[in-house]
C-alpha cells in the first residue's frame, strides 16, 4: 500500500505533467492516456488521484493560479520582486509550462476558460485592495474596474507574446514567446507607467469623465416619465 505522502507526491507529478501536456496540445486534444504516460503512470491511476479530464483541469487550474497569487503578492514587495526577476532572467525554461497552460487557458472559449480569467480578476482585485490598505497602492474610484484593467493587460503580454517580440526585434523562444531578453525590455517601461502614469495632467480625464457623466444624464432625461 502507498504511503499518503507517496500519493501526494505522484499526485503532484501527474498534474505538473499534465499542466505541461494541457499547455502544449490544448484541453481538448491531450487525453489521461497521454499524461499517463508523461506522468510515467497508468491511467487508472490519474483517474484514481482526480476522477476524470475534467477533474485534473481543474486541479491544474488551482495550481498554477496559486502559483500566480504568490507571484502577484511578491511583485509588490520590492526584495521578493527583485528576487523574482532574477529568477527568471536566469531560469526561464522553469516558467514555460505554467505560461503556456495560462495562454491555453485563456483562449480556450468554454467555462472553464471563463472561471480561469474572473480568478485572475479577483486574485488581481485582492491585491489592489491589499495595497491600498498598505498604502502602497493609491485608491480609484472603482476598485474592480481597475483590476479588470490590470489583468487584462497582464495577461495580454503573455497572449502576444510572440508580437511583442517581434515589435521590439527580441527573439520569442518556443513555447511561450516570453524569453529574458523581452522581460528586460518591458520591465522599466511597464513599471515606469504604472508608477509615475503616462498623462502628464488630468485633462483627458476630466474630459471623459464629463463625456460619460453627460451620456447618463442625458440617457435619464430621455427615459424620464
Amino acid at each position: 500500500m502507498r504511503s499518503i505522502a507517496e500519493d501526494l507526491t505522484t499526485r503532484a507529478r501527474i498534474r505538473d505533467a499534465a499542466i505541461g501536456l494541457f499547455g502544449r496540445e490544448g484541453f481538448a486534444r491531450a487525453t489521461v492516456r497521454g499524461v499517463a504516460l508523461v506522468a510515467g503512470v497508468s491511467p487508472a491511476l490519474v483517474i484514481h488521484h482526480f476522477g476524470s479530464k475534467a477533474g485534473l483541469r481543474e486541479a491544474c487550474d488551482e495550481h498554477v493560479l496559486a502559483q500566480t497569487a504568490t507571484q502577484g503578492r511578491e511583485k509588490t514587495d520590492p526584495d521578493t520582486a527583485r528576487q523574482l526577476i532574477g529568477d527568471y532572467l536566469e531560469h526561464p525554461d522553469q516558467y514555460a509550462d505554467e505560461i503556456a497552460y495560462i495562454r491555453r487557458s485563456l483562449g480556450d472559449e468554454s467555462e472553464a476558460g471563463d472561471s480561469f480569467f474572473d480568478a485572475v480578476v479577483r486574485q488581481t482585485h485582492d491585491i489592489i485592495k491589499a495595497g491600498i490598505a498598505a498604502g502602497t497602492i493609491r485608491e480609484f474610484n472603482n476598485t474592480r474596474a481597475t483590476a479588470v484593467v490590470i489583468a487584462s493587460n497582464s495577461l495580454a503580454m503573455l497572449m502576444l507574446g510572440r508580437h511583442l517580440s517581434r515589435a521590439l526585434d527580441v527573439e520569442a523562444p518556443a513555447p511561450h514567446g516570453i524569453g529574458p531578453d523581452l522581460l528586460r525590455q518591458l520591465a522599466l517601461p511597464a513599471l515606469e507607467i504604472y508608477t509615475n502614469g503616462f498623462y502628464t495632467d488630468s485633462r483627458l480625464l476630466d474630459a471623459a469623465s464629463d463625456a460619460l457623466h453627460n451620456t447618463t444624464s442625458n440617457n435619464g432625461r430621455e427615459h424620464a416619465p
